[in-house]
């Protein structure tokens, strides 16, 4: 509940629709100034991620996981979005296929949700929960998607070096701790 202004009344404007609207005016020689901004806050977006290792039955040396560098520079694990009517086991096998060409996988736990907030064009708030996945797969060539330049095997530790985002670290080690690799 908010609090009330000093002068004991809630007299803010409700929102509705999870839109606010302001409004800013400014006075300067004379002249008045109008500034209009409107923050539409949007659902959360679903995204499905996966923490993919290299495993082949004959693998004796460290396991590898892959982490994929997007445009800006930023290393992560492949993820999308989740379409209408998937199950997220679902849209993880596409977004896979998609951004890796691994057509062999092998889902074998749940391993934790991240959730962040960001800003679109147009000061769109965007919220997003992604979902990530412990994987297996025996192939290792990889093909790239458009919305990636770049692509490594590497192990634990190093995973974690490259990984830029705090939250992206976390899951690692949460599959990590709960004793997936």
């Amino acid at each position: 509940m908010p609090m009330p202004y000093p002068t004991g009344l809630d007299d803010r404007p409700s929102i509705k629709n999870n839109e606010i609207n302001w409004i800013l005016i400014f006075l300067r020689n004379n002249i008045i100034i109008l500034f209009y901004k409107n923050y539409r806050s949007v659902n959360i977006e679903k995204s499905v991620g996966a923490v993919i290792k290299y495993q082949t039955p004959l693998s004796k040396k460290d396991p590898e996981f892959l982490l994929l560098r997007n445009r800006r520079g930023y290393w992560g694990f492949p993820q999308g979005h989740k379409e209408d009517g998937e199950t997220e086991i679902q849209t993880l096998f596409r977004e896979v296929l998609e951004e890796t060409g691994i057509n062999s996988l092998n889902i074998l736990s749940f391993i934790g949700r991240i959730r962040y907030s960001f800003f679109k064009g147009e000061g769109i708030k965007s919220r997003k929960e992604v979902s990530f996945y412990y994987a297996t797969t025996n192939i290792r060539e990889i093909i790239l998607s458009n919305e990636h330049d770049d692509y490594i095997w590497t192990n634990f530790y190093d995973a974690l070096n490259y990984l830029n985002r705090k939250q992206l670290k976390s899951i690692m080690l949460m599959g990590h701790e709960r004793g997936f690799y």
